[in-house]
Protein backbone atom coordinates (compact mmCIF):
# COMPACT_ATOMS: atom_id res chain seq x y z
CA UNK A 1 0.00 0.00 0.00
CA UNK A 2 1.34 3.32 -0.60
CA UNK A 3 2.07 5.99 1.78
CA UNK A 4 1.21 9.68 0.59
CA UNK A 5 3.00 11.47 3.90
CA UNK A 6 -0.25 13.33 4.04
CA UNK A 7 0.59 14.65 7.49
CA UNK A 8 3.95 15.45 7.22
CA UNK A 9 2.94 17.36 3.86
CA UNK A 10 -0.31 19.45 5.61
CA UNK A 11 2.09 20.15 8.68
CA UNK A 12 4.63 21.75 6.42
CA UNK A 13 1.99 23.80 4.41
CA UNK A 14 0.88 24.84 7.85
CA UNK A 15 4.06 26.23 9.03
CA UNK A 16 5.07 27.74 6.36
CA UNK A 17 2.11 29.57 5.99
CA UNK A 18 1.75 30.66 9.48
CA UNK A 19 5.69 31.74 8.62
CA UNK A 20 4.31 33.75 5.85
CA UNK A 21 1.79 35.43 8.11
CA UNK A 22 4.07 35.92 10.48
CA UNK A 23 6.52 37.76 8.21
CA UNK A 24 3.42 39.88 7.14
CA UNK A 25 2.38 40.62 10.22
CA UNK A 26 6.14 41.78 11.48
CA UNK A 27 6.02 43.84 7.94
CA UNK A 28 9.11 41.68 6.37
CA UNK A 29 7.37 40.98 3.21
CA UNK A 30 3.96 42.71 1.97
CA UNK A 31 0.71 41.30 1.64
CA UNK A 32 0.60 41.33 -1.77
CA UNK A 33 3.79 39.28 -2.06
CA UNK A 34 2.46 36.58 0.64
CA UNK A 35 -0.47 36.20 -1.29
CA UNK A 36 1.38 35.94 -4.73
CA UNK A 37 3.38 33.21 -3.14
CA UNK A 38 0.38 31.14 -2.25
CA UNK A 39 -1.01 31.74 -5.34
CA UNK A 40 1.86 30.93 -7.64
CA UNK A 41 2.16 27.29 -5.29
CA UNK A 42 -1.46 26.85 -6.08
CA UNK A 43 -1.02 27.18 -9.91
CA UNK A 44 1.79 24.79 -9.20
CA UNK A 45 0.11 22.31 -7.59
CA UNK A 46 -3.15 22.27 -9.48
CA UNK A 47 -0.83 21.98 -13.03
CA UNK A 48 1.48 18.60 -11.51
CA UNK A 49 -1.96 17.24 -9.61
CA UNK A 50 -4.69 18.26 -13.06
CA UNK A 51 -1.86 17.29 -15.67
CA UNK A 52 -0.86 14.04 -13.74
CA UNK A 53 -4.15 12.99 -13.04
CA UNK A 54 -5.17 13.51 -16.52
CA UNK A 55 -2.11 11.39 -18.04
CA UNK A 56 -3.18 8.65 -15.59
CA UNK A 57 -6.61 9.05 -17.17
CA UNK A 58 -6.05 8.56 -20.53
CA UNK A 59 -3.57 5.65 -19.65
CA UNK A 60 -6.25 3.52 -17.86
CA UNK A 61 -9.06 4.52 -20.65
CA UNK A 62 -6.49 4.03 -23.53
CA UNK A 63 -5.47 0.73 -21.71
CA UNK A 64 -1.39 1.96 -21.99
CA UNK A 65 0.71 0.69 -19.61
CA UNK A 66 3.17 3.37 -18.30
CA UNK A 67 6.32 2.22 -16.22
CA UNK A 68 6.22 5.19 -14.15
CA UNK A 69 2.07 4.65 -13.14
CA UNK A 70 3.00 4.43 -9.26
CA UNK A 71 5.44 6.87 -9.43
CA UNK A 72 2.72 9.54 -11.20
CA UNK A 73 -0.01 8.50 -9.20
CA UNK A 74 1.88 8.99 -6.19
CA UNK A 75 2.87 12.62 -7.44
CA UNK A 76 -0.87 12.71 -8.11
CA UNK A 77 -1.29 12.07 -5.25
CA UNK A 78 0.78 14.52 -2.88
CA UNK A 79 0.22 17.20 -4.86
CA UNK A 80 -3.49 16.98 -5.01
CA UNK A 81 -3.23 16.86 -1.09
CA UNK A 82 -0.79 19.99 -0.90
CA UNK A 83 -3.57 21.79 -3.56
CA UNK A 84 -6.23 20.82 -1.31
CA UNK A 85 -4.70 22.76 2.20
CA UNK A 86 -3.63 25.77 -0.13
CA UNK A 87 -7.07 26.29 -1.47
CA UNK A 88 -8.80 26.24 1.37
CA UNK A 89 -5.82 29.41 2.68
CA UNK A 90 -7.24 30.73 -0.40
CA UNK A 91 -10.75 29.74 0.06
CA UNK A 92 -10.60 31.72 3.94
CA UNK A 93 -9.26 35.15 2.14
CA UNK A 94 -12.16 34.96 -0.30
CA UNK A 95 -14.76 34.01 2.42
CA UNK A 96 -16.19 38.18 2.07
CA UNK A 97 -16.56 37.49 -1.32
CA UNK A 98 -18.02 34.87 -0.99
CA UNK A 99 -20.86 35.55 1.43
CA UNK A 100 -21.63 38.54 -0.21
CA UNK A 101 -22.28 36.18 -3.44
CA UNK A 102 -24.43 33.82 -1.10
CA UNK A 103 -26.39 36.63 0.44
CA UNK A 104 -27.29 37.45 -2.50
Amino acid sequence: MQNYQTIPILLVLLILYFVSILLVKFKKIALLSQRRFWNIVLLITFLVSGLLGLILAISIDQKINLPWYLQFLNLHVKFGIAMSLVSIFHLIWHLPYYKTILKK
